[in-house]
């Protein structure tokens, strides 16, 4: 009796290469080399958990082909439905943040990474994950609200092909005009009050920005706080190159603990800009011809999940260890 797999991609994941190039190998090798009848789903906007399983309702596999948003989508549906059914990733988005981790991806001029994550989804073990859920959206890599976490938002597609991490960096240094918000924050037994550029809640230790979190581990049981308020130019390039994922080192201000929940609030009053977004704001205004428009207090921010905006805040985050298992190389367990 065949085995069933499911393969579900991104038809327009952030890189230069398209499904018909890797899809049918992939399909092939599951079939030829390990004796799955396999089934191929597109993702599309909108797209309900549910879906995943309307053609084969209980697989023996799934594969998340495609970057961290097509794989959160895959694991958000395996947690919900199916959790005991283990997942192989395919990294094949820009930063596959999660695949890093899991020494599922390295790039490397010498080897094919696609290759090296086939061998992995052929030969690997499971291992059982954490993932994290906001606002009843689960997420594999990170949660964030703020400047810095719309900067990630707002990278254009195309420069995310071209430019990888890159393009984030670039972001992320724009956004030193914008004033940072206020933020309450509230776990298990503690409300405090924070004015931040970025506040976001990690599942892994490397966002493609060096260790932002040397502490955070994927199966924990705990996510990590991370509070971000750049004041210098030279935190802004610090943070750049930790998105370049080409800095380690550095004192860009940060904060940083352990929770297993989290509420996330926007206070509605203006936060003061630092000098260095002061005189960001001034560049900008004079160079477009506008005047600067006189503060007004935020009652809620843009929320971002695994690099996509999803709603805004407030924003209740909970962790649920262990919701996954993943195929990741022998060496990682």
């Amino acid at each position: 009796m065949h085995k069933h797999a499911i393969v579900v991609y991104n038809p327009i994941a952030g890189t230069a290469v398209g499904p018909d190039l890797w899809l049918g190998a992939i399909v092939h090798r599951l079939c030829e080399e390990a004796d799955y009848a396999v089934t191929v789903m597109p993702t599309r906007p909108g797209m309900d958990l549910q879906e995943m399983f309307q053609h084969v309702p209980h697989p023996d596999l799934v594969v998340a082909a495609g970057g961290d948003g097509t794989v959160r989508f895959a694991l958000g549906a395996v947690a919900r439905y199916r959790p005991r059914v283990p997942v192989g990733i395919l990294p094949l988005g820009t930063g596959n943040q999660l695949a890093r981790n899991l020494g599922i991806y390295e790039e490397n001029i010498l080897g094919d990474p696609l290759d090296e994550a086939i061998k992995v989804l052929m030969t690997g073990k499971p291992m059982a994950i954490d993932l994290g859920v906001m606002n009843g959206e689960y997420f594999c890599v990170a949660a964030g609200a703020g400047p810095l976490s719309d900067a990630v938002i707002a990278t254009d597609h195309q420069e995310k092909v071209n430019w990888k991490m890159l393009a984030y960096a670039s972001s992320m240094i724009q956004t030193l005009a914008l004033p940072p918000a206020n933020f309450r924050l509230t776990t298990v037994g503690e409300s405090f009050i924070v004015r931040a550029a970025g506040v976001f809640i990690t599942n892994i230790s490397d966002l493609g920005v060096g260790k932002l979190s040397d502490t955070a581990e994927l199966n924990d049981g705990l996510l990590d706080l991370c509070v971000l308020n750049p004041t210098e130019f030279q935190d802004y390039v610090d943070l750049g190159f930790r998105f370049a994922g080409g800095f380690v080192g550095g004192k860009a201000p940060y904060y940083i603990r352990k929770v297993s929940s989290l509420l996330v609030e926007v206070i509605p009053k203006p936060a003061k800009k630092t000098r260095l977004q002061a005189i960001g704001s001034s560049i900008k205004n004079f160079f477009m011809g506008e005047e600067e428009p006189p503060p007004e207090p935020q009652k809620e921010v843009i929320a971002m999940i695994d690099g996509d905006a999803y709603g805004t805040t407030p924003m209740q985050i909970e962790v649920v260890p262990q919701a996954v298992s993943v195929l990741v190389p022998e060496r990682k367990l």
